[in-house]
């Protein structure tokens, strides 16, 4: 028996054989798809980021930027070919309304805050992203079934055909993420980059009229492309207390000065949403509390701190004070980000004294540790990932072990972490008791403001020992219960801990 002839598709359903693309305008066809797809990726990253002043860069944000991305496409995907099929809608028309809702978070960039406050931090979250990011995904998510119709001629070779489509159109997202991710974030503001991103969805709204022979309007859509990539860069001017504002490998990064409610003017230094550091203008003295509050405690054993790592340096400013204490002692910090350092030299203290016992390194935290033989009087560890948040890498047993191997055996570790002292919000600083105690011989916590209201935010800091009796004799502890189970690396649900603060309605003051 002979097998029948592959049936030709439909005339309803594929392009009509003028406008099927062959040739040069075919390999039109992978770089649409391939373009379609690095744009995706350079929402997402650069999407993260432009929320990351807000819910910082921890699981929670991540995971609603990617879970939102993921239903735009799957969406768009199933909404596309429904458009390719119908007729009516031409792909140009898709891609430029990606153009036109890459807009919305150029002029909706308060958005995420007030999602915040209205409904709280995971479900704020998802809501920034799906308003700010899920309608230009959408878009580029019907793409695919667009180009698969226009490049398939008969059913016989049609899963060839969306297979290569699919393939270029993935190409394109792991080379957007490497590019964005490497060299984009550094090299442009967040609100240049989004413009240019819509900018350049015009015009591959112009090079998929030309592949498919659509009739599109090329003076409107160059047009638009230069008035978002105009308004990209008239959006990313900073507001006058702000000195520089800079995208890293790591985080948003920015330096503003401005006047506390003390009325002294204080200078800081702002990773993710976070105040990291912050200096009276005056005197070059850290303004946090917490800085002081280790000062304080530190003053008894200052004679015998003859060596201290800070693992997490910031604008420095920990480290400049210890050194102006105690000029002979030996100050190792290691600190991720070499950007956040070059700002340190030129806005803050550390670069206008001269510091020859202080020594930066930067690495990743847990990698020095692993990596060096060297022992310490004092650890400091002194690092968020987002205003509120350590990372969990840095607070399980682990960790905590890492940080006991390296030091002296009447070596102390301290901690600064921001936390409610009571109530729902204190489940982390509970466990985080818990985890110290499971490695150390004795672990107290100073509160910076113990008469406070227990509910509301500050900076606590723990201090821990190896052994009984070597803890600084200062009064002031509080009597924080451990509760659950350690953080292990297998097993640190960091961000949901904290994501109690919200829960219980996060309070400063």
């Amino acid at each position: 028996m002979t097998e029948p002839p592959t049936p030709e598709i439909a005339a309803d359903a594929a392009p009509t054989p003028d406008r099927r693309p062959t040739g040069l305008r075919r390999l039109g066809l992978f770089f649409v798809a391939f373009a379609s797809g690095f744009a995706v990726l350079t929402i997402e990253i650069a999407g993260a980021r432009l929320i990351a002043p807000v819910y910082g860069l921890s699981a929670v944000p991540w995971t609603a930027v990617i879970g939102t991305i993921l239903a735009a496409l799957a969406l768009g995907s199933h909404l596309g070919g429904r458009w390719a099929d119908g007729g009516r809608i031409p792909l140009p028309a898709v891609l430029a309304a990606a153009g036109f809702a890459s807009v919305i978070p150029l002029v909706a960039g308060s958005f995420p805050w007030a999602a915040r406050s209205w409904l709280g931090f995971i479900p704020g979250a998802v809501a920034s992203a799906l308003v700010l990011f899920a309608p230009a995904v959408l878009c580029l998510g019907a793409v695919v079934p667009y180009l698969v119709r226009a490049d398939t001629e008969s059913l016989g070779s049609i899963g060839r055909r969306a297979g290569d489509i699919s393939a270029a159109t993935t190409a394109g997202s792991i080379l957007g993420s490497f590019v964005t991710g490497f060299f984009l974030l550094p090299a442009f503001p967040l609100p240049v980059l989004m413009g240019l991103t819509g900018a350049f969805l015009f015009l591959l709204a112009l090079v998929a009229g030309w592949i498919l022979g659509r009739p599109v309007e090329r003076g409107a859509l160059g047009a638009a492309a230069l008035a978002v990539g105009a308004l990209g860069w008239m959006t990313s001017g900073s507001a006058a207390d702000v000195l520089v504002r800079t995208q890293t490998l790591h985080a948003s990064v920015q330096v503003t000065e401005r006047e506390w409610s003390d009325g002294r003017r204080v200078r800081e230094l702002w990773q993710n949403g976070g105040s990291s550091s912050a200096e009276y203008v005056e005197t070059g003295m850290p303004a946090h509390d917490y800085a002081r509050m280790s000062a304080t405690l530190l003053e008894p054993l200052q004679d015998r701190l003859d060596r201290t790592l800070v693992l997490g340096g910031a604008a420095l400013s920990l480290p400049v004070a210890l050194s102006i204490r105690r000029p002979s002692m030996e100050i190792d910090v290691v600190e991720i980000d070499p950007v956040v350092t070059r700002l340190a030299r030129e806005y803050f203290a550390y670069g206008e004294g001269d510091y020859p016992g202080i020594s930066v390194t930067h690495d990743d935290a847990r990698v020095f540790l692993r990596g060096t033989e060297e022992r310490w009087d004092l650890i400091y560890l002194d690092v968020f990932d987002h205003f509120l948040t350590v990372p969990w890498t840095m607070v399980t047993v682990e960790a905590l072990e890492a940080m006991r191997a390296h030091l002296e055996p009447d070596g102390l570790l301290m901690a600064n972490v921001l936390t409610p002292l009571g109530g729902p919000g204190s489940a982390f600083l509970q466990r985080l008791v818990a985890t110290a105690e499971e490695v150390y011989g004795e672990v107290r916590i100073y509160p910076t403001d113990p008469d406070a209201d227990p509910r509301v935010m500050q900076n606590a800091i723990l201090v821990a020992a190896a052994e009984v009796g070597h803890l600084p004799p200062v009064p002031g502890a509080l009597d924080i219960p451990a509760a659950g189970r350690p953080l292990t690396d297998a097993w640190a649900p960091v961000e949901f801990l904290q994501g109690k603060v919200f829960a219980q309605g996060i309070r400063w003051e």
